[in-house]
């Protein structure tokens, strides 16, 4: 068994994944698979990033093991074997966040404590409960290739919903609306139906009220918003219901929205002189 071999095929792995080729190589003792993992954490071949997660470090870089950057997202893409990067790291691996973050979210059914590791923190979040009830985790997810592994990420139809859905995750309500202005296209298909599928009226009529205010953009149609319409909640409802903020009252979606966010104040030039 050489577990180099295995360190220059998996720039991220687990204690698990590792313990699985071992096996596959004909080593089942548990002593000598830590004995092993520690040598080569004192020849700094691999990395510690938490517990039972590594990084393997390629020779050039062995002597400042430790300054040595691993991906962010193969991280959190591989932490687990149902993680799923979302909301605005999602946005952000699509290249269309606003602004740039040193978090990085992604979902999991397993309970993973945040943690910070080369001055990024990771925030694990649960699936939605409608997706968890219907064994439906990964709908409109996307597998990608990073570094020779596969991750997982949210597609874009599902990352607007989610974000509309826990805003508190994507860097609140400036941050959507600028960064669903570099939106190319989108399935509106998929977002009605993943809308749907949270069983959820407020974030239909949140999405209600998205599509409303960028109906040029993304050339809605009546129908669409027709299909919302008919879930919308049976009465009034916030757009973000722990802080019940003042504002107007959007009849057609039973919501009330801060004026700021309607009038996009964010967009106002500034007074201040240059």
């Amino acid at each position: 068994m050489n577990p180099l071999v295995f360190f220059g095929q998996q720039p991220v792995f687990t204690h698990e994944e590792f313990k699985q080729y071992a096996l596959s190589q004909g080593t089942k003792n548990e002593n000598t698979l830590r004995e092993m993992l520690a040598y080569h954490l004192k020849r700094k071949n691999i990395l510690r990033i938490r517990r039972g997660l590594f990084a393997s470090i390629p020779l050039p870089s062995r002597d400042s093991a430790e300054f040595y950057p691993i991906d962010p997202y193969l991280i959190a893409g591989r932490i687990s074997s149902d993680a799923v990067l979302a909301y605005h790291t999602a946005f952000d691996f699509h290249g269309i966040s606003y602004s740039l973050s040193h978090q990085i979210t992604f979902m999991s059914q397993q309970q993973i404590r945040p943690f910070t590791f080369q001055q990024t923190k990771f925030i694990c979040l649960s699936f939605p409960k409608a997706l968890i009830k219907e064994n439906n985790t990964d709908f409109e997810t996307i597998t990608v290739d990073r570094e020779g592994l596969n991750i997982k990420v949210t597609s874009l139809e599902r990352t607007l919903v989610d974000t509309l859905d826990r805003p508190e995750h994507a860097g609140g309500w400036e941050e959507i609306w600028r960064s669903a202005e570099h939106i190319p296209i989108l399935n509106f298909d998929k977002v009605i139906e993943y809308a749907i599928l949270l069983n959820n009226a407020t974030t239909i009529a949140k999405l209600g009220f998205f599509l409303e205010q960028h109906k040029e953009q993304f050339k809605i149609d009546e129908n669409m918003l027709a299909l919302l319409q008919a879930k919308k909640p049976s009465s009034i409802h916030y757009l973000e219901r722990t802080k019940r903020e003042s504002g107007k009252l959007i009849s057609q979606w039973n919501l009330v929205v801060p004026n700021h966010i309607i009038e996009r104040a964010w967009e106002e030039p500034s007074n201040d002189l240059i």
